[in-house]
């Protein structure tokens, strides 16, 4: 057969074959190439990646430090703390002659309950389409700030109640005499008065930075890392945990306390039993709003301090 007429033939099934494929194919298949996420925003899930990102810490220093007690379970906006202002004496007494003789006097201290709350209102709708929860989460969240709202009175009537030490820690990071002195002040003021030592120290964040950057006059940290059991520098009066953790740092052997809820440069030495702190968390309570198909929550708890003996609470003053 002449080779055109072969050509012709072959020529004639290709354009047959393409004929017969392009029928087949999908209105996708013939844009292939050209369809963008832009074209189907109808097509696009948009997932919410759980759990809600936490950017406070709802913690409470100085409570926790302490231990709330109970509230008395009494139906009374107030109630009594005794304390005593003038105790019994005793001394050496002569023969026939009348024994030493003190009346004991005991304070009556009136302690007001105060209370704490904090409310929010949402839709049936906020709380049945939100995923996830809104309500378990906005919950939690007014939970957590009735914590530090209640931290922050006690760190306050803290400050408020405790005495003047009368020492000054002068801060120089690399001679820590007037540390010792100012920490070895306030321990003497507690100690000549009740035979009591401190057991805490309290301080805000930014002291608790003067702390661990304390250095002796070797240069060398003042309150030694630790890793494990092992001791990286070679002081001994306190340590500092290599994780930067604050509840690794005893000063002398002072519980360290750090509370953003006290102002800037606070520091505190103290006998811990000289401040009470009182609470009665009452919890979640709610009511419904017909008119506007929503809830309203409330969280709200008693809560009360006492200060027993101001002079167990030591303040210092850093220059």
């Amino acid at each position: 057969m002449p080779r055109c007429t072969l050509a012709a033939i072959h020529s004639a099934k290709s354009t047959t074959l393409k004929a017969a494929l392009s029928k087949q194919q999908t209105a996708l298949q013939a844009a292939a190439g050209d369809i963008l996420t832009t074209d189907t925003p109808g097509l696009l899930p948009v997932p919410v990646l759980g759990p809600l990102f936490q950017d406070l810490n709802f913690v409470r220093p100085v409570v926790s430090a302490l231990g709330a007690r109970a509230m008395p379970n009494t139906p009374s906006k107030t109630f009594v703390r005794p304390t005593i202002t003038t105790h019994t004496s005793a001394a050496t007494q002569t023969e026939g002659s009348a024994a030493s003789a003190t009346t004991m006097v005991i304070a009556s201290n009136t302690v007001t309950k105060t209370t704490v709350a904090g409310q929010v209102t949402m839709t049936y709708q906020d709380m049945d389409f939100t995923d996830p929860a809104a309500m378990n989460l906005v919950l939690n969240d007014l939970a957590g700030e009735y914590l530090i709202a209640t931290d922050n009175i006690a760190a306050d009537n803290m400050v408020s109640g405790g005495t003047v030490s009368g020492v000054t820690w002068t801060v120089n990071q690399t001679d820590p005499s007037s540390l010792m002195t100012a920490l070895y002040g306030c321990a003497v003021n507690i100690a000549s008065i009740s035979n009591y030592f401190p057991t805490h120290l309290f301080v805000s964040p930014n002291v608790w930075e003067l702390l661990g950057r304390q250095l002796d006059n070797s240069k060398r940290p003042l309150f030694p890392a630790i890793n494990g059991n092992n001791v990286i520098s070679q002081n001994s009066i306190g340590t500092a945990g290599a994780d930067l953790s604050y509840s690794s740092l005893n000063p002398l052997g002072l519980t360290l306390i750090v509370d953003n809820n006290f102002a800037s440069n606070t520091m505190i030495v103290a006998y811990a039993p000289g401040y009470e702190v009182y609470e009665q968390q009452k919890g979640i309570v709610s009511v419904e709003v017909p008119s506007t198909l929503s809830r309203t929550f409330s969280y709200y708890g008693y809560f009360a301090t006492f200060v027993a003996k101001s002079a167990f609470l030591q303040k210092l003053a850093l220059a």
